[in-house]
C-alpha cells in the first residue's frame, strides 16, 4: 500500500491541475501552473428566477445574419454546401429566413458598369460571373440579401444601375434592402487619396470629408435614384462604426426627409486589432469576456435604437463581431468568443434591435468559419452563433430571469419561452469560478440540460454543443448528450463550470408571461414599402436593475 501513495498524489495533482479555478495558463507556462497546483474550492451558488414580471418580448424574426464582402462572395459562394450548412446552423426553424448583408470596406471600393477596371488594384469589378454566384446561392439557400453600396467612390447613378442589376440578377423579392455607404462616420480622405492614387480615379473625386449633414444630402441623392429602379426596397443608413460617439448622424438622418429609409444601420465591434496594446481598445481574452464587450456593445447602441423607435423604425446592427481589423489571434479564435456571443445578441436584443449581422471575412482571424478544399473549419465563434439559435424557435419570446450571485461571479442569464409551455434558460458563466444555479421556473416535470464546453477558454479547438462537434461537411458528430435534471424542493440545481454556457429546456402548464402590447410577434424586419413606417415596433427596454453590493448582486434581465 504504501508503494500507491505517490500515484494518489499524483493523480490528485493532476486532478487539481484540470479543475484549478484560477487564470487559465498560457501554453507556455504550464509547468509553471503545475508547480502551483491547488485543491478547486466547490462550486459558487447562485439563484436564477424566471417570472411573469415585465411581461414578454417578442423575439424579432430573422434576428441573426451575417455580413460578408463583396470579394469573399465568390469564395463562399464556390464552396456552396459548406456555406449552406453554416447558414443552417445559424438559422431558427420557423422564424424567417437568413439574412445576408453583402459589403463592408469593399462596398467602397467595388463597382458596376463604370470604366473603373480591376487594373486598378484597389477596385473591385463586380462581373456577370460574380452576380450568377450570388443568384445561385440565394436561390439554394432561400436567404434575403442587403445589398451595400458604394458611397465614397460611387454616385447615385452607378448606385441606380446596380440596383437594377441586383433586382434583374436575384430572385423576385430577396433583396431587402440597399444600404448606403460604409461607415463614413470615420471615413479618412488622406487614407482614400492614397488608395486611389495609384488608379485610374482622379483623387479629387475622392470626399475631402464626410459629415453628418454632408451623408444626408447624398444619402437623399441616392435615394431619389434608386426609388427609379427600386421603388420597392427599402434603404438602410447611416451604417456608422460609432453610433454612440456619432449618434448625431443618426440624429441628423432621421431629422432630415429620409425618404425611403426603411432601417436604422449601425455598426458595433466592441475592440480593435490595430489598436497598441496600451489602449483600452486592445483585445485580451479577459476583455471579450467583460461587461464591456456585451452590456456595453448594447448601451453604445441604444440611444440610436431610441431615436430610431421614435421614427416609427427598425434598428438593425449590419455588422457585429468582437473585435475589428481582422480580429487578433489568440483572442478572436478563442472559446471566448463563444461565450462572448451569445450574451452580445441577448443584450441587443433587450436594448431594442431588430437583429445583427455577423461580419465573416473569408481569411481574418476573426472569422466564425472557414470554407475550402478540406471543408468546413468551425471557429469557436459558431458554436456561440448556434447556441444562441438553438436558445430560440418559432414565435419565440424573451422573458425576465432574475440573477442572485456573489459579486465574485460572471454568470449571465437569459430565458426564453416558446409556444407550448417550453422554455429555454441560458446560463452563461464568463468567469473563472463554477456556479451551482438554483433555477427556479414555474414547472414540476424534469429539465434537460445542453452543455458548451471547452477544454479552456483560450482554447482553439476541442469544443463541443451537446457532446457534438461540427464536422468538415458542417453536420454535427459524435453522440449527442444532454442530461435531465429532476426538480427539487429549490428548484432545478444545474452546475454550470467555469468558462462554459449550459441551456436548460423545461415545459411549464402554460405561457409564464404575456406578450407586452409594444411587442406583438411575428414582424418581418426589412420588408415593405419604401418610406412607410412599420405598422408597430416594441419600445426598446433598455432597463436592468443592478443592486451591487460588497458580497451579494441582484440583477434583473428580461
Amino acid at each position: 500500500m504504501a508503494r500507491r501513495v505517490p500515484l494518489v498524489i499524483a493523480a490528485i495533482a493532476l486532478a487539481a491541475t484540470l479543475f484549478y479555478p484560477g487564470p487559465v495558463p498560457d501554453h507556455d507556462s504550464v509547468t509553471k501552473a503545475v508547480a502551483r497546483v491547488q485543491p478547486a474550492p466547490p462550486p459558487r451558488p447562485a439563484t436564477v428566477t424566471v417570472s411573469a414580471a415585465a411581461g414578454a418580448l417578442s423575439v424579432p424574426r430573422s434576428f441573426l445574419g451575417l455580413s460578408v464582402e463583396y470579394w469573399g462572395l465568390p469564395h463562399f459562394a464556390q464552396y456552396g454546401a459548406q456555406f449552406d450548412r453554416v447558414l443552417s446552423l445559424i438559422h431558427v426553424p420557423g422564424e424567417g429566413p437568413v439574412i445576408l448583408r453583402v459589403g463592408g470596406d469593399s462596398a467602397d471600393r467595388t463597382f458596376w458598369a463604370t470604366d473603373v477596371r480591376r487594373s486598378s488594384r484597389w477596385a473591385y469589378d463586380l462581373t456577370p460571373s460574380w452576380w450568377q454566384a450570388l443568384g445561385t446561392l440565394v436561390r439554394r439557400t432561400g436567404a434575403r440579401v442587403i445589398v451595400d453600396l458604394n458611397l465614397v467612390t460611387g454616385s447615385p447613378y452607378m448606385a441606380a444601375q446596380w440596383a437594377r442589376k441586383a433586382e434583374a440578377a436575384l430572385p423576385r423579392g430577396s433583396i431587402i434592402g440597399f444600404e448606403v455607404g460604409n461607415e463614413p462616420d470615420i471615413y479618412s480622405n488622406r487614407y482614400w487619396s492614397k488608395a486611389v492614387s495609384s488608379g485610374t480615379l482622379r483623387t479629387d473625386l475622392v470626399p475631402l470629408k464626410l459629415s453628418s449633414i454632408s451623408y444626408l444630402d447624398e444619402f437623399e441623392a441616392y435615394a431619389s435614384a434608386l426609388s427609379q429602379v427600386a421603388p420597392n426596397v427599402p434603404l438602410l443608413g447611416p451604417a456608422v462604426a460609432n453610433p454612440s460617439r456619432n449618434l448625431s448622424w443618426v440624429a441628423t438622418l432621421l431629422g432630415g426627409p429620409h425618404a425611403g429609409l426603411g432601417v436604422v444601420s449601425v455598426h458595433r465591434y466592441p475592440y480593435s486589432g490595430c489598436v497598441h496594446k496600451s489602449s483600452s481598445g486592445f483585445p485580451t481574452i479577459a476583455r471579450v469576456l467583460s461587461e464591456k464587450a456585451s452590456a456595453g456593445v448594447a448601451s453604445a447602441v441604444a440611444p440610436a435604437a431610441r431615436l430610431a423607435f421614435a421614427a416609427g423604425l427598425p434598428l438593425r446592427l449590419t455588422e457585429l463581431n468582437s473585435i475589428t481589423c481582422g480580429g487578433k489571434a489568440g483572442v478572436s479564435d478563442t472559446f471566448a468568443t463563444s461565450l462572448w456571443a451569445p450574451d452580445t445578441l441577448f443584450e441587443l436584443m433587450r436594448a431594442g434591435a431588430e437583429g445583427a449581422n455577423i461580419h465573416v471575412r473569408a481569411d481574418a482571424v476573426n472569422a466564425a468559419f472557414y470554407v475550402g478544399e478540406g471543408g468546413l473549419r468551425a471557429q469557436p465563434l459558431l458554436y456561440g452563433l448556434a447556441l444562441f439559435a438553438r436558445t430560440l424557435g418559432p414565435g419565440a419570446q424573451l422573458i425576465h430571469a432574475y440573477e442572485h450571485a456573489s459579486a465574485s461571479l460572471h454568470l449571465k442569464a437569459w430565458a426564453v419561452q416558446l409556444p407550448g409551455g417550453l422554455v429555454h434558460v441560458l446560463l452563461i458563466d464568463k468567469g473563472p469560478y463554477a456556479v451551482r444555479v438554483d433555477l427556479s421556473v414555474p414547472a414540476t416535470g424534469p429539465a434537460t440540460v445542453q452543455r458548451l464546453l471547452a477544454p479552456s477558454v483560450r482554447s482553439r479547438w476541442g469544443e463541443t454543443l451537446a457532446g457534438q462537434q461540427i464536422a468538415s461537411n458542417g453536420r454535427w458528430a459524435g453522440h449527442r448528450t444532454t442530461e435531465v435534471v429532476a426538480r427539487s424542493r429549490r428548484g432545478y440545481e444545474i452546475l454550470v463550470p467555469r468558462y462554459s454556457a449550459a441551456l436548460v429546456s423545461v415545459r411549464t402548464q402554460g405561457a409564464i408571461a404575456a406578450p407586452s402590447q409594444s411587442a406583438p410577434h411575428g414582424r418581418t424586419v426589412l420588408v415593405g414599402v419604401r418610406g412607410r413606417r412599420p405598422a408597430a415596433h416594441r419600445a426598446p427596454t433598455l432597463g436592468r436593475r443592478v443592486v451591487t453590493g460588497p458580497r451579494n448582486r441582484s440583477r434583473t434581465r428580461l
